[in-house]
């Protein structure tokens, strides 16, 4: 690098940080050098972190380094950089080098613990942790990390009692709430849990967060109805609260309030940077509202967002798919079983298309990868059967439900489906049996038979042999 002290950077750290980045930026562009203070560089460092600019970020910590190897905060930042790529052994290098410098700082000690959970080394992390906890004066970190460690070493007990610890002593992510509501789901406690989320907003009505854990807690258990008012609660006390949002927004679409949802969603992209997650549920909710043109924006601004996500390839098939535009809508589906070809819903659409554009073969190939992935989505079974039925190739239809069977033997409408194919095939006496089980399964789902029955003479004579079964 070239050097040219004579043009120095009097006023660099006293700039706005992205004025100042952008001088960095064309100092690394021109090869050129100039005197920066250990501030700027620890400003920079973090700047580029927090923007996701690593390379950069790596750029500032080294120069700085340089010239102040004493920084901790450059130190601490560098090690943050080989986390960030999986680089724990580099990282533990440069905490135990700030810890030469700072022996009894306790952010090292910290960051150290942290790096040791991550890289698998739980109990070394535990010990750490656990003598930084009675020195820090924000405990409500230390019992979150805690609870990480003790959760990636499977004592979900102990990960629990450590979340609640730093909910009590006022740790303000909510990714505290959706730890450990996962871990009282795990073991089973989250129903005799609920009181608990319950008290943090008795204790404290105006806690955007206490109704949000409430939140998180009885949509997992699908109480929706109690969810979406405890959502509600939390956005009107931080209307900028994104995630509150979010969440209101599932729970709203898992009541089919699809109109509720796409607000919400609407809402959290107003607050947050576009992200091809949201887009893509915005999309859903207007493809749930028949709004098919809005939805095919969304999906295709997720897919043009960030071309892996897989969700948006599949609302563009589904949707497209709903208006018959088939030779379209396979090119998206294709996408999605290329991207994630363990699927099984993505390969039923994908089998589905290929059936309405009388590929026949390609469409069975896709029913069948379907079914190994998921044997029990009786969804499968039937279109698939519907494929050889069409062809009048009754036999073939049988032995498709007759497969599903196999798998799910208490599912009523597959017994109904093989009793219609049986009767086609004018084997009466079997399909008596099969319509017999269908009935004992589930008595009122047997109206589906008539529609394969359009001529009203064959339905009154069902009808006849249903009603005795009565």
């Amino acid at each position: 690098m070239s050097k040219n002290h004579n043009e120095s950077f009097e006023e660099f750290g006293s700039d706005n940080v992205a004025q100042s980045a952008k001088k960095f930026e064309d100092m690394i562009q021109n090869n050129e050098s100039h005197y920066l203070d250990e501030v700027t560089y620890e400003s920079l460092s973090n700047f580029y972190i927090e923007s996701g600019r690593w390379d950069l970020a790596e750029k500032a910590c080294l120069l700085g380094l340089e010239n102040f190897p004493y920084s901790l905060e450059l130190l601490l930042n560098r090690a943050q950089l080989h986390v960030n790529l999986l680089e724990y052994e580099d990282a533990l290098e440069l905490l135990d080098r700030a810890t030469t410098f700072y022996p009894s700082d306790q952010e090292v000690s910290y960051m150290r613990g942290i790096v040791l959970n991550l890289s698998g080394d739980y109990d070394g992390a535990l010990e750490i942790l656990n003598s930084a906890l009675s020195l820090s004066d924000e405990k409500e970190e230390i019992y979150f990390q805690l609870a990480q460690t003790y959760q990636n070493k499977n004592e979900f007990d102990m990960a629990t009692e450590n979340y609640k610890m730093a909910i009590e002593l006022g740790y303000s992510n909510e990714l505290v709430y959706y730890e450990l509501v996962f871990c009282m789901d795990f073991q089973n406690l989250l129903e005799e849990g609920i009181p608990y989320f319950r008290s943090l907003t008795d204790k404290d009505p105006y806690s955007y967060l206490a109704w949000f854990g409430l939140g998180i807690a009885t949509s997992r258990l699908k109480m929706y109805d109690e969810a979406i008012k405890a959502f509600d609660f939390s956005v009107v006390i931080k209307d900028d609260f994104a995630s509150g949002w979010f969440n209101l927004g599932h729970s709203q679409m898992n009541v089919n309030n699809h109109e509720g949802a796409r607000d919400a969603y609407l809402k959290t992209l107003e607050l947050e940077n576009s992200s091809a997650e949201v887009l893509t549920y915005i999309g859903a909710s207007y493809e749930k509202l028949g709004d098919t043109s809005n939805a095919l924006k969304y999906y295709k601004e997720a897919a043009d967002l960030e071309e892996t996500w897989e969700e948006a390839w599949y609302g563009m098939a589904s949707v497209l798919f709903e208006q018959e535009k088939f030779l379209e809508a396979i090119h998206f589906a294709k996408k999605a079983t290329k991207i994630n070809e363990f699927n099984s819903d993505y390969w039923l659409l994908q089998a589905d298309i290929e059936s309405r554009l009388g590929n026949i073969v390609s469409s069975i190939e896709a029913y069948n990868q379907a079914s190994t992935l998921d044997p029990e989505n009786i969804d499968i079974w039937l279109n698939w059967s519907l494929l050889y039925f069409e062809q009048e190739d009754y036999q073939k239809a049988f032995e498709i439900i007759y497969e599903a069977i196999q798998q799910v033997p208490d599912e009523a409408d597959l017994h109904y489906r093989a009793t219609v194919y049986l009767i086609f095939d004018g084997s009466y006496n079997e399909a008596y049996k099969y319509l017999q089980d269908g009935l004992s399964l589930d008595f009122a789902s047997h109206e589906q038979i008539y529609e394969f029955f359009p001529n009203l003479k064959t339905q009154k004579a069902l009808h006849r042999i249903i009603e005795q079964y009565r």
